[in-house]
């Protein structure tokens, strides 16, 4: 495990790996973690004083570690390694905690909710076991030795597994450091995963990062039919000037169309049936779900890619958690409640992997106004035409009447003779608040990316 180092954040991540058993069952080891677990959460349960305290030598896994010592009042009844042990402590304090808060909330319920019960303790737990050091070693070129309890003894075990391409750096510096792993049995399948930290430059926050004389924001429009990102890089320089650098369009019509069919095979199920049971069309359901997660990961990837090769600081998204899908049909209805997870889950993928692998920090802005005023905050019309300088030559001539258009392709302002796509505008208004929070004498120039 990494150590705290100044100038320096420490960056997590998982590495699930398939864990080859030959014929070795790990159940009997997870339920006898979870056993320990069980017995320090009602130890803990009885002497909760060392979870509150804020006394160091009197408090977490270490009081409740000396309570059940060998020979004590409360001595563990079961064969466990002492890391194993320290391991389930820390587990039963946090599932403590977690139910003491909800308790906690409890009481202080309003009198709307004094009708509520309490929330019950946990009466049995599934945790994964947790493997610090000295419970597993020698874990190289696919396989570990492992301890585990197999017919009523803890034994040491050679397992394979299978993971991608994974170059260790025991420094942190420059990859990423293995740390140690957990065990968890998914039905029939059984898996390592592995804890994996980096050192990431410290930024100094996005105050910092605007406050320098040139620095690129990327603004970031999301659009839930066509195009699902919309890129836009902004510079700004000393003197308050921002000027656009490159744009980009990432497309998701076809991730779109498998989505509905999907969606129009599962209701073309519900109307033959008439019945909907637990587990209908439990297969195609997965489908839809896998997809959209990888689908989020690919385009947060691209972003992130894009953000790099221009050298930028600061992401910028608009933050909306409002989205409600209308009412419609049932495939319609649920594509656009697809479209907005999708939406955020972008947003969290993009923050997470623009962070760890390159050290560019995220925003969200408010999205108020960023499709109806230009960047100088003139108000502007939505016109469905193939350019917007045609456009503007048919209102200046009298053939056309402005008029904003909700979805539609293009935006002018026929005053300055201002036109672009929608989604391009918005990205550049995006952009431009997430600079003008910290630079208020920022001014957009338009020029040729």
């Amino acid at each position: 495990m990494l150590q705290k180092k100044k100038g320096y954040n420490i960056g997590t991540k998982s590495l699930q790996c398939k864990l080859i058993r030959n014929g070795i069952e790990l159940i009997e080891t997870r339920l006898a973690y979870n056993e320990v677990v069980n017995f320090y959460f009602a130890l803990i349960n009885t002497y909760p004083e060392h979870v509150l305290s804020d006394d160091s030598e009197y408090s977490g896994w270490r009081a409740y570690e000396l309570l059940s010592n060998p020979g004590s009042e409360f001595a563990l009844p079961f064969d466990i390694p002492s890391q194993l042990k320290r391991s389930a402590i820390r587990k039963a304090i946090g599932a403590w905690e977690s139910w003491n808060t909800s308790y906690q909330k409890w009481k202080d319920r309003p009198n709307k909710k004094k009708h509520h019960r309490p929330p019950v303790q946990p009466r049995k737990f599934n945790f994964s076991p947790s493997y610090d050091a000295g419970v597993w070693k020698d874990d190289f070129d696919g396989n570990i030795l492992l301890k585990i309890k197999n017919k009523g003894q803890w034994k040491w075990i050679k397992f394979d597994y299978q993971s991608r391409s994974f170059v260790h750096d025991p420094t942190g510096l420059n990859g990423w450091h293995k740390a140690s792993p957990s065990i968890v049995i998914k039905g029939n399948k059984a898996y390592l995963t592995f804890s994996l930290q980096k050192y990431i430059p410290a930024t100094g926050g996005i105050k910092n990062q605007l406050a320098k004389n040139s620095v690129r924001v990327l603004g970031v429009d999301m659009d839930l039919d066509r195009n699902i990102a919309i890129l836009s890089v902004l510079e700004i320089d000393a003197n308050g000037v921002v000027v656009e650098v490159a744009r980009h369009f990432i497309s998701q019509s076809n991730h779109t169309k498998r989505r509905k069919r999907r969606l129009g095979r599962i209701a073309i199920r519900m109307q033959k049936t008439g019945i909907i049971n637990k587990g209908f069309c439990n297969r195609r359901w997965e489908q839809i779900h896998n997809a959209e997660r990888e689908m989020s990961r690919r385009v947060a990837r691209r972003i992130a890619h894009f953000a790099h090769d221009w050298k930028c600081s600061v992401i910028a998204f608009e933050h909306l958690t409002n989205l409600k899908p209308c009412r419609g049909k049932y495939s319609r209805r649920s594509n656009q409640k697809r479209a907005y997870w999708l939406k955020s889950k972008v947003f969290q993928e993009t923050n997470r992997i623009a962070y760890q692998d390159y050290g560019i920090l995220t925003t969200r802005v408010n999205p108020r106004y960023t499709s109806r005023l230009d960047p100088w905050n003139n108000e502007l019309y939505r016109i469905n035409l193939h350019s917007g300088e045609v456009a503007i030559r048919m209102i200046h001539d009298g053939k056309l009447e402005p008029k904003y258009e909700p979805g539609a392709d293009f935006v002018v302002n026929p005053k300055n003779c201002y036109s672009a796509h929608s989604g391009l505008n918005a990205a550049r208004n995006i952009g431009l608040k997430a600079i003008l929070r910290h630079r208020t004498n920022a001014v957009f120039v338009l020029r040729k990316a």
